[in-house]
């Protein structure tokens, strides 16, 4: 249905329907009741983002750019965004990269098309070329996760590294020395710093890192548990493993069922199986992250030129019962 059509059913000009349309007092009340009478009666709904593009406008969404929808960690940072977004009167306007850091400029240009309010992003990849002010065209930025890398952006970052080098630090007091890493892809930020963590408590010991208990690159939960399996088949396995994701998490926790290990075991993030079943983990906080992203932009679009700010959510170690193993139980 078109303003056209409207316009013609209630014998009016599109003009005199577009004044309606905005509530403008120029309009007779008779001629108003007549136009809303024909836009209820055949269903007429503006198209927002046409409009925007002929006034110059932004839409009443902000996007969020994902890696995909079956993360629990990014299914709740999207939650709690759109809580904060809507008590803003803003919607979230969610695109998914499924898990490929290449089609982020893709999907920043669609959402910077679409004339959103802003743009978080949650990067894979540490391009941020296509995020520069040239590109954006004024659109907001926040970064959800990943550094700015010079970028001019607000950023909301959590603190893996200190989280890892707690749960680290309290396996060495309880006596391990052979404690096996499994991490995520090597060019990824998270598992950088995530491994950094690890070794920053190893640095506060005598303990030297054993590369051949460091395993990266890892995917999925069934990577995960079989790099696991292959780590407990050698000659002196390792008495603890500590998982630097949530899938990497469920990888082990599987084999740990499957095979009733022993072996000291901490996570990272969780889900309803984990906790439940007494992981320990690194835990962050999505929905915080989520909020405070979105309270960030926020800001932004009320005070465009405000300096860029970074945030910082801290991350949580719960001992449940799995990190508290000591070396000589194992």
């Amino acid at each position: 249905m078109t303003l056209r059509e409207v316009a013609s059913a209630a014998g009016v000009s599109t003009a005199t329907v577009t004044r309606v349309l905005q509530n403008s007092p120029l309009v007779e009340a008779d001629t108003r009741a007549r136009v809303l009478a024909a836009v209820q009666r055949l269903g007429y709904s503006p198209n927002p983002i046409a409009r925007n593009l002929r006034t110059g406008g932004r839409e009443g969404a902000v996007g969020l750019v994902t890696a995909g929808f079956t993360n629990v960690f990014q299914a709740g940072v999207a939650a709690g965004a759109e809580r904060e977004l809507r008590r803003a009167g803003l919607h979230l306007v969610i695109g998914s990269t499924d898990d490929d850091p290449a089609r982020e400029p893709e999907l920043a240009r669609a959402m910077i098309d679409r004339r959103v309010s802003a743009l978080l992003m949650m990067p894979d990849g540490d391009d941020r070329d296509f995020l520069a002010a040239e590109h954006t065209f004024g659109t907001p930025v926040v970064l959800v996760g990943r550094p700015a890398n010079g970028l001019a952006a607000d950023v909301v970052m959590t603190d893996d590294d200190e989280g890892v080098r707690q749960a680290t630090g309290q396996l060495l007091e309880l006596g391990h020395r052979r404690i096996a890493v499994l991490a995520g892809r090597p060019g990824s930020f998270r598992a950088r710093q995530r491994i950094d963590g690890f070794r920053a408590a190893l640095a506060r010991t005598d303990v030297a890192e054993n590369p051949d208990l460091v395993v990266g690159d890892l995917t999925s939960p069934d990577e995960a548990r079989a790099a696991v399996a292959k780590l407990m088949a050698r000659p002196e396995p390792p008495t603890a493993v500590v998982a630097l994701n949530l899938g990497i998490t469920t990888g082990v926790l599987l084999d740990r069922i499957a095979h009733q290990r022993r072996t000291a075991f901490i996570g990272l993030d969780e889900h309803d199986l984990t906790a439940g079943l007494g992981v320990s983990a690194v835990v962050r906080d999505p929905q915080e992250i989520g909020r405070q992203a979105a309270a960030l932009a926020l800001d932004r679009i009320n005070a465009p030129g405000s300096p860029a700010r970074t945030v910082t959510v801290p991350c949580r170690f719960l001992r449940r019962g799995s990190g508290e193993i000591p070396v000589d139980a194992c």
